[in-house]
């Protein structure tokens, strides 16, 4: 038989597409079957922590307890919040009956709180939403604990059948260390720190300081203190530095340092330090700047409603920004608040703690519009945030 070239090749060809198409084939079976052993760990991993029971009880005809924490680390002397919710998994509206509801906050220790209610309730909850059947703080004060860990159990019957879930928490005692100084600074000014000690315990605090120690670039100060200070649980001592610090130079983060060493007279020192910003200019545009508020609880009528403003920077710049004026206004209650002649130092989409709203209460539930308004220089800029309030 006469060797033919051409019908060679073509036969070699078709047998090395039949290899590789194999090949990838194979290729892509093993690469979707790794896919999908990823993805469902990540369901695996997701759905656990859903179903926790540190955070769902079990599912009683769609229904679940859940106890919502506005966090789960607190520091003396913080008042403890929890709110017990029943929850519908399902998208249509139910109706349940609970009974023998029964809530316990306790530690290895003891048992701080218990409450027990046995009579039936009746009530519904929409779709994929959730009922509040009670709230902690709204029963009684629970602040000021000892350190440790401590946990809340709820149980109940729903639908004559029971539920029930636990969630823990810790509870921080420590003082404090921090340093005080302005957002930034120009150089040319003169820098005064302050050392601001707060007592996060649930006792008073009785410290006895001999000296402190400043230093800021190529400069050293030793202040003596020889001072017993008291402070009570929540509260702060400020220590202002005697000496003043030139801010000559610009430098780098890592250069312009504040460090403090703060001497006790049980022999322990405690040591922080800062970065101080530096520029040579200050910006008074309000362009590429954002405002945002966040509750610290549930913002609910006739309690004082805790919110905090932000500022964001838009920019993927740092920024040295001053204003002159930021008022935040509610015109539907008459509310208004105000701060001045305020400097913000801002890093590349960063945001920043601008104020608290002091003085507000809400008379009735509802949906509210608060104004923001910042004027720097001849530079304007108003952003409108809306605030939604419970009973």
């Amino acid at each position: 038989m006469n060797f033919d070239p051409k019908k060679y090749r073509e036969e070699k060809e078709k047998e090395i597409k039949q290899t590789y198409g194999s090949l990838r084939k194979r290729s892509f079976k093993f690469l979707f079957l790794n896919i999908m052993i990823v993805i469902a760990i990540f369901a695996f991993v997701f759905f656990v922590q859903r179903v926790s029971p540190q955070t769902y009880s079990n599912i009683v005809e769609s229904l679940q307890l859940t106890v919502e924490l506005p966090k789960i680390e607190y520091k003396a002397p913080d008042r403890v919040s929890a709110k017990v919710y029943i929850t519908n998994t399902k998208r249509t509206a139910k109706d349940f009956i609970i009974s023998d509801f029964y809530i316990k906050l306790y530690s290895n220790e003891k048992t701080l709180y218990e409450f027990s209610y046995p009579s039936a309730v009746q009530s519904s909850v929409e779709g994929l939403s959730k009922k509040l059947v009670y709230d902690l703080e709204k029963e009684i004060d629970i602040s000021n604990l000892s350190a440790g860990t401590y946990t809340i159990y709820v149980q109940c019957k729903i639908n004559g059948r029971q539920a029930e879930i636990s969630r823990n928490f810790s509870y921080i005692e420590e003082t404090e260390y921090q340093i005080s100084i302005e957002p930034f600074y120009l150089t040319g000014e003169k820098m005064k720190p302050s050392l601001v000690i707060i007592n996060r315990k649930s006792k008073q605090e009785n410290l006895e300081i001999q000296k402190i120690i400043w230093k800021f670039s190529d400069f050293e100060y030793t202040q003596t203190v020889n001072d017993s200070i008291k402070i009570f649980p929540g509260e702060a001592h400020i220590i202002q530095s005697k000496f003043e610090f030139n801010i000559d130079k610009i430098g780098s983060f890592s250069q312009n340092i504040l460090n403090t060493k703060v001497f006790l007279a049980d022999g322990s020192i405690k040591e922080i330090s800062i970065s101080v910003p530096i520029t040579k200019e200050i910006e008074i545009s309000t362009k590429n700047i954002d405002f945002s508020l966040e509750s610290e609880e549930s913002v609910v009528a006739s309690k004082a409603a805790k919110i905090n403003i932000f500022m964001s920077n838009k920019q993927n710049t740092t920024r040295y920004l001053k204003m002159d004026k930021i008022s935040f206004s509610i015109p539907k209650i008459g509310y208004n608040f105000e701060v001045g002649n305020r400097r913000f130092f801002f890093m590349p989409f960063s945001k920043v703690f601008v104020t608290k709203l002091e003085r507000l209460v809400f008379s009735e539930p509802g949906v509210y519009e608060l104004i923001v308004t910042t004027k720097s220089g001849s530079s304007t800029y108003q952003k409108k945030l809306t605030i939604a309030v419970g009973r």
